[in-house]
């Protein structure tokens, strides 16, 4: 069977609350972190609105002879990270290094640094790039700049599939914790808003556009959705094995059950519509248990919110009906790192009792026809919550988390 794998720390920063506390407040309230875009230039696009970080004194998380060599992805993801280790009361100095490992989803990574490096290079030649910034273009430094601040020695390992990114990378943890090559691991990630990613969204049409008949905005499972809002953050879970977390004493949020993992394969940038393989991977982690909440996917696109309607029913049956479900991304955005907050928020949701909003839910879709939780959150004994994380291009991700005890 192997080891059980409990959730002992988390740490959040968000559009809507910088903290574990801030994020909670703001989530169970339905607080919006959409607003408009500063910091470049949306003057010409159809797409005005993202969800922006507020300014972080990142001082106070990150050694400050540190913050010199992170970029601004860097320097969220580390925050965070150190939110999640002083929440666990875990003392590294008292830990074997060599057991404690860090694994991170993250979609692009550092995509404003490597828009400054590129830019560089087109615009003054090799000599106009900066050699600094080269280090941290790749996607693998988050981890490697987390490790460097905490003497994290044991695995270290980067996952990147797009909006399945995170959930790759808490699936793996869960595995070698199971399997007991590590006591503990930092497992989450995270995504950054740069100027050319959100211009390559715009014009893709991805992104919900100003003119139109109804407001741009995140509105995920109502009939009016337009697209959605390009948003930024990151959250890490600290993932430990039971007997390890008892030893020490730790608070449990809950327990990491089982996960289900599916592929499909209609097109690079499609999901699967009929939701059949988003299915299997909800059918593989919930095993025929009975699940309470469900942190969906959904992105305020027609494609996905249908897609995992119909996946949610084909799964439970009548018994779907009955599952509390809500996407926060409509108050975050969609980005590939979501996965990390939305982790974050299934642990929250089945340790407090509480069903966070689906915001911005006015007309009901006919094709989308369950509970979505609209607008209020609701109280409710939750003893197991399916985190879901489905990317277009295939790759389909559940992990069922269930109540410790």
């Amino acid at each position: 069977m192997g080891n059980r794998v409990v959730i002992t720390g988390i740490g959040v920063i968000s559009s809507i609350g910088v903290g574990k506390g801030s994020f909670w407040e703001g989530c169970i309230h339905g607080k919006s972190g959409i607003r408009s875009i500063f910091g470049f230039d949306v003057g010409h696009l159809n797409s005005k609105l993202g969800g922006q970080l507020p300014d972080i004194d990142f001082r106070k998380y990150i050694k400050p002879a540190n913050l010199r060599r992170m970029d601004r992805i860097g320097k969220i993801a580390v925050s965070a990270v150190r939110m999640a280790l002083d929440d666990s009361g875990l003392e590294l100095e008292n830990e074997d290094p060599d057991r404690i490992g860090i694994m991170v989803g993250t979609g692009l990574g550092s995509s404003k640094s490597v828009d400054l490096y590129y830019r560089g290079l087109v615009e003054e030649g090799p000599t106009g790039a900066t050699p600094l910034l080269f280090q941290t273009s790749v996607p693998n430094s988050i981890c490697s700049h987390s490790s460097l601040e905490f003497g994290i020695r044991g695995v270290n390992t980067t996952f990147s599939h797009k909006e399945a990114s995170v959930e790759s990378a808490i699936v793996f943890a869960f595995h070698l914790l199971k399997k007991g090559d590590a006591q503990v691991i930092f497992a989450g990630g995270g995504d950054e808003i740069s100027e050319p990613l959100y211009h390559v969204y715009s014009t893709l049409g991805s992104l919900s556009p100003q003119k139109s008949p109804f407001p741009e905005g995140m509105r995920p499972f109502d009939v009016h959705r337009n697209g959605f809002v390009l948003g930024e953050g990151s959250g890490i879970l600290i993932m430990e094995e039971l007997e390890h977390a008892r030893r020490r004493r730790a608070r449990i949020y809950g327990e990491v059950l089982s996960h289900g993992l599916s592929g499909s394969n209609f097109g690079v940038l499609n999901y699967d519509k009929g939701g059949d393989f988003l299915a299997k991977a909800m059918a593989k982690a919930s095993g025929g248990r009975r699940v309470d909440y469900i942190c969906a996917a959904a992105n305020s696109t027609r494609d996905l919110d249908i897609a995992e309607t119909r996946a949610i029913k084909s799964t439970f049956r009548k018994e779907a009906r009955h599952i509390s479900i809500s996407s926060v991304k409509s108050m975050i955005g969609e980005f590939d790192g979501s996965g990390g907050i939305r982790a974050c928020t299934t642990v929250l949701a089945l340790y407090h009792g509480i069903i966070p909003p689906t915001i911005n839910y006015s007309t009901a879709d006919p094709d989308c026809d369950l509970d979505y939780t609209p607008n209020e959150a609701r109280e409710r004994r939750i003893d197991s919550a399916l985190l879901n994380g489905f990317s277009n291009g295939g790759s389909n991700i559940s992990i069922l988390f269930g109540r410790y005890g």
